[in-house]
């Protein structure tokens, strides 16, 4: 069975991009994987946006993406139910298969639903690997354990559709493996005010991000460090392309401190001297909310 591919992606909207995966740039898969994850993001109905993982010092506007049109939705992935919908008959749930652990589903289908489910935000229980569709998260949840042990946190998909998502109020949606819609609340990125295993990350790549949400850190790496995907720095860092970071390998981003452009004297130089607090909506931009007015990355500037 041809697996199908993924793609590692820089992001190519403005002048000061991150990384992440399936978006416009340069391609390239993360090593030591089979493409890697990939993962995308949507804002709830409240403000919504719709794009994929690439993230960049953001302006303004609002756009969406092929990336999140998924999860049932998506020609790329065969699907016998509809996860934004939950269509499936009594006993059952609709959720992401895949044939490997990798993250990235091959089907979407009807799974067995546990008698005895757990709700969002409960410890729960992965039956083989994590994308074998089987966990005892109740229907329109799954059990996201991105360390392997077989235990995670059951985590809400979103509802309403691609392009009218929708979670409750002070969340927002964000579409992991290649379509997956999962409701995370949102969060300040300068506070780091997430759950322990948590950072605060980029909703959306730089023209389609309204904001931050309190995602899953995957193989955080530190200051410096290589990183593939929206969330795999430490808390606190972002992943951004090699040329705004000094020695950054030119195959993979490398992570750096968010900061605060407001503060004084400049924190940046006191991690490279190469590197400013450089605001994280450019170009004069205005945040969509205007909590995120202080919000910027110690990059070399533009």
């Amino acid at each position: 069975m041809l697996r199908r591919a993924r793609r590692l992606v820089f992001a190519c909207s403005i002048d000061l991009a991150l990384v992440g995966a399936a978006a416009c740039g340069t391609t390239g898969d993360a090593p030591g994987t089979e493409g890697g994850a990939t993962t995308g993001a949507a804002s709830t109905g409240s403000g919504t946006s719709d794009a994929s993982t690439t993230t960049g010092l953001a302006d303004s506007s609002s756009g969406a993406n092929d990336e999140s049109s998924s999860g049932g939705d998506d020609s790329s992935v065969d699907a016998e139910c509809s996860i934004w919908d939950q269509d499936c008959p009594m006993g059952e749930k609709c959720a992401p298969w895949s044939l490997e652990p990798d993250l990235v589903p091959d089907e979407i289908r009807c799974c067995p639903e546990d008698a005895n489910a757990a709700q969002p935000g409960d410890e729960c229980v992965i039956d083989g690997y994590f994308g074998s569709c089987i966990d005892d998260c109740v229907k329109g949840s799954m059990c996201l354990d991105f360390d392997g042990d077989g235990m995670g946190t059951c985590q809400k998909y979103c509802t309403g559709s691609a392009n009218d998502p929708a979670c409750q109020l002070g969340q927002g949606c964000f579409i992991y493996f290649s379509g997956v819609p999962f409701c995370f609340d949102t969060c300040d990125p300068l506070v780091q005010d997430c759950p322990e295993g948590n950072g605060c990350y980029p909703d959306a790549e730089a023209d389609g991000g309204t904001g931050f949400l309190c995602l899953p850190s995957i193989g955080p790496s530190a200051v410096g460090g290589p990183c593939w995907l929206l969330s795999g720095c430490q808390p606190g860092l972002i992943c951004v392309t090699p040329d705004f970071v000094p020695s950054c390998n030119q195959n993979f981003g490398c992570c750096t401190p968010l900061c605060d452009i407001t503060e004084t004297p400049d924190p940046c130089p006191a991690v490279d001297t190469a590197l400013e607090c450089v605001s994280w909506y450019i170009g004069g931009q205005m945040p969509p909310d205007v909590s995120y007015a202080n919000v910027g990355a110690c990059v070399i500037p533009p």
